[in-house]
């Protein structure tokens, strides 16, 4: 009985500990005070004056295109390796994998600075595509190990199953390991768009003059004066990535089903 209530206590303070500074943030964004002080009162005015804001919807515009072209790229790049990896041997497919799961283990702002002493070592200007670039290989190792963990768990009957019937390697891949790595494919792209859209040290060194990001402006305006519109673009951004999470889990829930189920 103690050791039941025990963990449920555990388990709240946990839960309160990671989500309390998200949920003070949200209610600000509602609060009329500027300063972010009590006593609270409703006002939607920092959401009226964030839809005036052009500078920090044009970063949030960047941020966002930004996060999509790496979400693209890194689901292409992990799909092809980790399906590439098992012609490999056992040996070799590790060295692989350790090789492309390192820049988890190396600090972001380490890797940005590294970027950028290259840029300047081969003699080129800051552009887009290095932001796209470095924001590829921080983002990379976590969509494949989504995806790694999706593939292992399939069984290979499955696959063995469909040649044997006749089906050649393209129809086998689009028929059965397709659908069931879908799932994976979706899941691995959102980690690696949210992963991209929240990077501020790759996007601070690399960034060209004249473009911003929305984690450069929220940088900025803690910097130079901070405004609840802060908090209001905040909580939009926290809405679109939960209903963007259920989007997520309810595709990745009924394609369980499917693939369990035989799609019936």
């Amino acid at each position: 009985m103690i050791k039941s209530i025990g963990m449920k206590l555990y388990v709240l303070l946990t839960i309160l500990f990671l989500y309390t500074p998200i949920v003070v943030l949200m209610v600000m964004g509602f609060n009329e005070s500027r300063y972010n002080s009590l006593p609270f009162r409703f006002s939607t005015r920092w959401y009226e004056e964030l839809s005036q804001n052009v500078t920090l919807l044009s970063a949030a515009e960047n941020s966002f295109y930004l996060a999509i072209v790496t979400g693209i790229i890194c689901v292409i790049l992990a799909t092809l390796f980790t399906l590439g990896a098992e012609s490999l041997s056992k040996r070799a497919e590790g060295l692989c994998r350790s090789v492309m799961m390192m820049p988890m283990s190396i600090p972001w702002l380490i890797m940005g600075l590294s970027m950028l002493l290259m840029i300047r070592f081969i003699d080129m200007d800051k552009n887009l595509f290095f932001v796209a670039a470095g924001h590829v290989v921080i983002s990379l190792p976590y969509a494949m190990l989504v995806l790694q963990a999706r593939i292992h768990s399939i069984d290979p009957a499955l696959e063995e199953m469909s040649l044997s019937l006749g089906a050649d390697a393209w129809t086998t891949f689009r028929k059965i390991t397709l659908p069931a790595i879908a799932p994976a494919m979706v899941a691995g792209g959102f980690l690696s768009f949210m992963i991209s859209f929240d990077n501020f040290p790759i996007s601070y060194f690399l960034m060209p003059s004249g473009i911003s990001t929305l984690p450069i402006e929220i940088q900025s305006s803690i910097k130079f004066g901070f405004t609840p519109e802060i908090n209001a673009i905040s909580t939009i951004i926290i809405g679109i990535s939960l209903a963007c999470l259920a989007i997520v889990g309810l595709i990745m829930g009924r394609s369980f089903k499917s693939v369990l189920g035989g799609g019936k």
